[in-house]
């Protein structure tokens, strides 16, 4: 079979081949003496765009603005709030079959370490569990929405220069009081330019 092929195969790889060799036709252009060399180097600018666009990812918007520290906070408050989440949804899932199956009167699927305790008890306890479930929801949601906010503030203040020009000095300080002779307690904040 390979050989049925063979003029096939060899011809394409000497047009191949042959096409290296070709030349194609130069335009002089009149302008081609003032044509300046481009710089190579290309400088890339911090896009606060591609922080938010970075920021989808838990922690990628961190990661983007080169603030690594704080990619292990991110990952570890959603890890936490999401081990919660498992536990109150297994338990309520728990309590609610518990539940379900004293009401429908199935005695052989009752889990023995609930049995002592009324059935007002275990509704209780479900509703709580529930009530934790949902907290924990919220929760994700606010340390996810977090993220996404730092890691675009974080963009936008990225070319924002913070040196030593600024100082910022603050005290405490006591101040006479008129109207009786206890003295009145305050802060004195000092801002200044160099």
């Amino acid at each position: 079979m390979v050989m049925k092929y063979t003029k096939q195969i060899l011809t394409v790889v000497i047009v191949l081949c042959m096409s290296l060799f070709a030349y194609s036709q130069e335009i002089k252009s009149p302008n081609a003496s003032r044509v300046k060399a481009q710089d190579s180097v290309k400088v890339s600018k911090h896009s606060p765009t591609a922080a938010i666009l970075w920021s989808i990812i838990p922690g990628g918007g961190q990661f983007y603005n080169k603030k690594y520290w704080k990619v292990p906070i991110v990952y570890g408050l959603l890890e936490a709030s999401g081990y919660f989440l498992t536990k109150y949804a297994t338990d309520m899932m728990l309590y609610r079959r518990e539940f379900i199956n004293r009401r429908d009167g199935h005695i052989d699927q009752l889990i023995p370490s609930l049995a002592d305790k009324p059935d007002e008890n275990i509704l209780a306890l479900k509703q709580t569990s529930q009530r934790n479930m949902e907290i924990c929801i919220a929760a994700t949601a606010i340390i996810y929405t977090l993220g996404f906010i730092d890691a675009m503030v974080d963009a936008h203040l990225y070319y924002f220069d913070v040196s030593d020009d600024l100082s910022l000095y603050w005290s405490p300080m006591l101040l006479p009081n008129p109207i009786n002779t206890s003295p009145s307690y305050g802060v004195s904040v000092t801002l200044s330019f160099k």
